[in-house]
């Protein structure tokens, strides 16, 4: 007699719900309702599980909620999409095969970058700009970020399981994917990819998973192509021509045009977040200091030094999520991205099959890093955080 395999439809639904990421941000939206659904399911049965980012982003989530719903309400759906799509992290997945689900989501991922590159291509020869099936530039440098360093650890996992040819290939993947990093242009996820695969280095070092000699050797790597790809991009990019210049004193640094150029604009939004935080103060409006204007606030508050209209006050981090969520939200926020880096450093690997859950965690770091001059929240963020706790279950046992 056969018997009947167990579908397990929670490991399906993350496994479309990685899918539609890349697929389309609408069928993406669709399946994050759906899994909130399946979450206040859970909540009702009281079978709901929680993590070590349950209290900021709760906090986060609902102050995102309820600034808008009362200082800008017309665009509540906003407040609904950035705050409320968050709590996809609840989503149990206690009872998963976290090593199983994470190689399958290790090997979509990269079959999907590989798939990508065509797109990519064809994007950049029609438009002159790198873009993948949806988004733009933003999209690329972050996916191909998060690629490598998964990218990465698959080689380093078939390295311990001495099938060398596999893991050489993955190695060439990593430095491709590096290099369309750095060829897209964009800062923050140059930062985030360097930031997150050094802590990452620092990890597997701990717990013994590369010895010294390869410590070394990875971190040369990591200073040569951060070199390499800095020297490229100072001779393409004027906005590392312009730091160039003032570092080396060709240029001053209080000249409001070169920090317009260097801040891609950013400066003058900057000037409007003090503007905005200044005005609040002398007014004594504490409950907007307190939670904010909501989200896309900026579509209805004073612009003083930019032209009118910007929806987001995008400078600083700290500046432009102070507008929106206050410090209630901001507070959240900062101890979220703390217990997030705390709990990946804490990662405690004893065999080879963790290197690839290890990965469950890169997403979000890397964009918890990349959000230093834009804002908190992405039209991905519900997925990251959702591989994040299964990467938090299987090492942790919440």
């Amino acid at each position: 007699m056969i018997k009947k395999k167990n579908i397990d439809y929670r490991e399906i639904y993350i496994l479309f719900l990685v899918l539609s990421a890349f697929i389309s941000i609408s069928l993406f939206e669709i399946t994050v309702v759906i899994g909130l659904l399946i979450v206040l399911y859970d909540l009702f049965k009281r079978n709901i599980k929680t993590g070590a980012l349950t209290k900021p982003l709760i906090i986060y989530s609902t102050t995102a909620l309820f600034s808008t719903a009362i200082f800008n309400s017309k665009l509540i759906n906003k407040g609904i999409e950035q705050g409320l799509f968050q709590l996809i992290y609840f989503f149990n997945v206690k009872d998963l095969k976290t090593t199983k689900i994470a190689l399958k989501i290790n090997y979509l991922f990269i079959a999907i970058s590989i798939i990508l590159i065509p797109v990519i291509i064809y994007k950049y020869q029609k438009t002159g700009l790198l873009a993948p099936i949806w988004g733009g530039v933003f999209e690329v440098g972050q996916f191909y970020s998060m690629f490598a360093i998964i990218s990465f650890l698959l080689a380093l996992y078939f390295f311990k399981k001495e099938n060398k040819l596999v893991a050489f290939l993955f190695i060439l993947l990593t430095v491709l994917f590096i290099g369309i990093v750095f060829f897209n242009h964009k800062r923050t996820p140059i930062l985030g990819l360097f930031i997150v695969f050094y802590l990452l280095i620092i990890v597997l070092f701990r717990n013994e998973i590369i010895n010294k000699l390869l410590f070394w050797v990875i971190n040369l790597f990591l200073i040569l192509s951060f070199a390499g790809g800095y020297w490229y991009l100072s001779r393409t990019d004027n906005r590392f021509k312009y730091l160039n210049d003032i570092l080396t004193g060709k240029r001053s640094f209080e000249n409001e045009y070169t920090l317009q150029v260097i801040s891609s604009a950013r400066y003058g939004i900057m000037k409007d977040a003090i503007h905005i935080i200044k005005t609040d103060i002398e007014n004594k409006n504490f409950v907007n200091l307190l939670i904010g204007h909501g989200i896309n606030s900026g579509s209805y508050l004073p612009h003083k030094y930019t032209p009118k209209g910007f929806g987001k006050y995008e400078s600083i981090f700290l500046l432009s999520e102070f507008i929106e969520i206050g410090l209630i939200g901001v507070l959240a926020e900062l101890f979220l991205i703390f217990i997030a880096f705390k709990k990946f450093l804490q990662i405690r690997i004893t065999n080879k099959k963790d290197l690839y859950v290890v990965s469950l965690f890169i997403p979000l770091l890397i964009h918890l890093v990349g959000i230093a001059f834009t804002f908190f929240w992405d039209a991905l963020l519900p997925l990251y955080l959702l591989l994040y706790r299964i990467g938090e279950e299987h090492f942790y046992r919440f």
